[in-house]
Parts: structure tokens; sequence; C-alpha cells
């Protein structure tokens, strides 16, 4: 019988990290003496290319929908990501059971 583990704490960093980003690149948009951090926003997106595919095709006529899309979708993502970084290390940490 298999047990359901509750998720590490360090399944949320990677995504807390993207969040953090992300509010950082916007500050540097609103407030014209931080500009210079609008720049992370451009590695953010190359960072997400699958999620951010989508923000590509969008971001010419709906920039905020785009925008929108990459912090929630992109979050996800590297939060699903994390999650099956674990699943693998988990199942390489623990044995094989016969059977």
């Amino acid at each position: 019988m298999q047990t359901i583990e509750k998720p590490s704490r360090w399944v949320y960093l990677v995504p807390i990290i993207h969040l953090s980003a992300c509010a950082i690149s916007f500050i540097g948009y609103l407030i014209p003496s931080l500009q210079f951090f609008g720049i992370v926003w451009v590695f953010i997106v190359l960072v997400d290319l699958p999620v951010s595919a989508i923000f590509y095709a969008l971001a010419w006529k709906y920039s905020l929908i785009a925008s929108l899309w990459v912090v929630v979708v992109g979050t996800l993502w590297w939060y699903l990501l994390s999650r099956g970084a674990e699943i693998l290390v988990n199942k390489f940490k623990t044995p094989n059971s016969p059977g």
C-alpha cells in the first residue's frame, strides 16, 4: 500500500522565486527610478519558454492577458516541474520493494 506524502517545502522555492522575479520586473515598469529592473522580464519570458510561447502569440494585441499568463501559468509550470523533480528524487531514494 502506498502512502501519500506531503510535499517538502523545497517544492515551493522555485515557484516563489519565479513569482518574485515577476513582481520585481513589474516594479521596474511602474517606478521610474527602478526602471532598470524591467529587463528581468525578458529573462523570465525566455526561461519560461514552453509556457511563454502563448505569451509571444498574445503580446501583440493583448499585452495584459499575455503578462498575466506568464505570471500565473509560469508559476504553476515551475511548481509542477518542482513536484516532478521531487517525485523522481523520492523514487530514487526509496529502495524498490518486491512485488
